[in-house]
């Protein structure tokens, strides 16, 4: 009976080369590579993130007992480990979970189910378009409601320094959510424009409140304050209209101005006339042709300049001969 040999499995890398065992550098471990998710970033050639299954993981759990919320931390996991964090695949991660739960199982590797709804996320949005699917890290523009219940914490209390302390937790979550959504479209860069905002939010928050109170009727008061904000900020629906409709007219109208400015206008009967107004044909002659002409056939054609005073020479005669 002859003994069967075990083969080794094994995986070619992004160069060719086969790869056997990986190294992870956070517990510093040889693996095989089914311990290791499939890279994002170029810088991996092997095809491999460069931290083990087990590892990746062992960080979302940490950052999870550390946040009690699922968003944020996946979303510090994937900027540890350089991956991209969709708002839409971890929705539909937490809708898998739940639905697994509710059926009785339990998924322990949550970043992986979270990484294979990445891909299946952004190939429907990107990869339709033929754009390039780029699954690294980038910070994201949303911003994460805060964790309830608020602590003792560093987060909380720039929360609470933000906004102010009289405030329950609804207020914050309805806060940060509004201003999220104002710098998504509007400008926020100086103080100024961040504290209009601010306050913005603050009118939104006042009148949700009033209406609540008042059961739905609108506080006609408060909404005028409202318009008030938007107009001091200018970001009105009016004034953004007009706004928006003066740029694409001005900068149509600039593009045309500097075209006939600097450039001449095509002349329909004499299309010669502006053919080589900047004179690139003579430069193209006097210093690539003469010099590659020279050189293949060994001429000596030096004297290029009487080229140009022999142009300029037959449009002064025209001039004259039309005067």
């Amino acid at each position: 009976m002859v003994a069967s040999k075990r083969l080794k499995k094994t995986v070619k890398s992004k160069t060719g080369v086969e790869v056997e065992t990986i190294y992870c550098r956070r517990c510093m471990e040889m693996k095989k590579p089914n311990n290791f998710y499939s890279s994002v970033d170029d810088l991996d050639s092997n095809g491999y993130f460069s931290i083990c299954k087990s590892c990746c993981d062992s960080i979302y759990n940490s950052y999870y007992n550390v946040e009690h919320d699922m968003a944020k931390a996946m979303l510090r996991t994937c900027r540890k480990i350089n991956l991209r964090f969709d708002e839409g695949a971890l929705e539909a991660t937490i809708i898998h979970i739940k639905t697994a739960m509710d059926s009785g199982r339990n998924y322990s590797n949550i970043l992986g189910l979270y990484k294979g709804k990445l891909s299946v996320s952004l190939k429907s949005n990107f990869s339709d378009r033929g754009e390039y699917l780029d699954l690294t890290f980038t910070e994201p523009t949303i911003s994460l409601p805060p964790t309830e219940p608020l602590d003792d914490s560093e987060e909380s209390f720039d929360l609470k320094q933000y906004w102010g302390e009289n405030l329950n937790f609804d207020d914050y979550v309805f806060l940060e959510k509004e201003m999220a959504e104002w710098k998504k479209t509007h400008k926020c860069d100086t103080k100024a424009e961040e504290t209009l905002l601010k306050e913005i939010c603050h009118k939104q928050l006042e009148i949700r409140k009033k209406r609540e109170e008042s059961k739905g009727n609108s506080p006609a008061v408060l909404v005028k304050e409202l318009q008030q904000l938007m107009v001091t900020a200018a970001i009105d629906p009016s004034k953004t209209a007009t706004i928006g409709a003066g740029k694409s007219q001005d900068a149509f109208s600039s593009f045309i101005k500097i075209i006939e400015e600097k450039e001449p206008a095509d002349f329909y009967k004499d299309k010669e006339l502006f053919k080589d107004y900047d004179k690139l044909d003579f430069y193209f002659r006097k210093y690539v042709t003469r010099p590659l002409k020279n050189f293949i056939t060994q001429s000596r054609d030096f004297n290029v300049e009487t080229e140009e005073e022999e142009f300029e020479m037959e449009d002064l005669f025209k001039e004259i001969d039309d005067s």
